[in-house]
């Protein structure tokens, strides 16, 4: 039986009403949430124009971010999604952030290649929990994520060679590795390279500046030195002898879409249409919820992602292009 005119009309006003309820809620809450993320994040934008703008890409990403978790919720994904650092850029601007390798000089000596060995390797490792890894560290608003790759690679390397984890300078690659470019991206064979030659500073010596100074390296203060670097062949068999075996190991991945990411194992097939734009650390593996992961350390602080880390799943065709630029430093 078909309503009378007027009973709809009501019903379509309460409708309405109810909608502009909810949308004066989600706004307030949107609010909150953008008051707390300036807080947290030291944002201080430059007028009322540029702050509404921010404004108006965080409310964007936080709809995808209640659209993804929701799924989340319902066990349609195995990771969830939260603000972070990059919540008030647009995809594109993450994007442009990410430089990794984009002007850094090839390499042009013979490298060395590990390739996996008939010996099994462990079913799971943390080179966390081994105490070979140091605290997550943040290399802001500079396309610097290759020196911080290397570091903690030569980090773990030294670590369990001397039983000393110290924290080296991602600044003195910036500073002095001219086969590199600081801020615009440089990739973490070079870097290896650099320090096979000269050695590396201490990040308490040389402090971290998030862009590119006068190089200040001296012989005298360095803290570790390698004698050459590996090359790891590009599958994820040979990454997981590698990690099983050698301790922590400098990758490139697809940064493209974890922007957002808050925890769970990384599982999105999207990331692997793109190419490797960003140098992360692979300080692990295991399972979870039945999937297999990768645990990996980024360079964002540990505001991003699972306390600065992000568990992305292994063995689904080279997710993320993890394999594909595998490399570690020989101590």
């Amino acid at each position: 039986m078909a309503l009378p005119e007027n009973e709809k009309k009501i019903i379509m006003r309460v409708l309405v009403i109810l909608a502009s309820v909810v949308l004066a809620i989600n706004a307030a809450t949107d609010r909150e949430l953008w008051t707390e993320f300036k807080q947290n994040f030291g944002r201080d934008y430059r007028n009322l124009r540029e702050e509404q703008l921010r404004f108006s890409v965080f409310q964007n990403n936080l709809r995808n971010i209640e659209e993804h978790n929701e799924k989340y919720n319902n066990g349609e994904a195995s990771y969830y999604l939260a603000v972070t650092p990059f919540t008030d850029m647009t995809t594109e601007e993450f994007q442009n952030m990410l430089n990794f390798s984009a002007a850094a000089k090839p390499v042009l000596e013979p490298i060395a290649v590990h390739t996996a060995s008939v010996e099994a390797s462990p079913s799971s490792i943390n080179w966390v929990s081994k105490k070979v890894v140091t605290g997550v560290k943040n290399q802001g608003q500079c396309g610097s994520c290759w020196s911080f790759s290397a570091t903690g690679a030569v980090e773990g390397a030294y670590a369990k060679k001397t039983g000393k984890l110290v924290s080296l300078s991602e600044q003195n690659l910036m500073d002095c590795d001219t086969a590199d470019a600081a801020c615009s991206g440089g990739s973490m064979i070079n870097a290896f390279n650099y320090i096979a030659k000269h050695g590396i500073e201490s990040e308490a010596n040389y402090p971290y500046q998030a862009k590119q100074t006068s190089c200040k390296f001296s012989s005298s203060k360095v803290a570790a030195k390698i004698s050459g670097y590996k090359r790891v062949s590009a599958s994820e068999a040979a990454l997981l002898d590698a990690v099983g075996k050698i301790g922590p190991i400098a990758v490139g991945i697809n940064a493209d879409k974890i922007q957002n990411y808050g925890g769970g194992v990384f599982d999105n097939t999207a990331c692997s249409s793109g190419q490797v734009n960003h140098g992360v650390l692979a300080v692990g593996y295991g399972k979870a919820d039945g999937k297999d992961y990768w645990l990996v350390k980024n360079s964002w602080g540990a505001s991003w992602g699972e306390k600065g880390y992000i568990r992305i799943v292994r063995n689904k065709n080279n997710q993320c292009h993890i394999a594909s630029d595998a490399s570690y430093p020989v101590v």
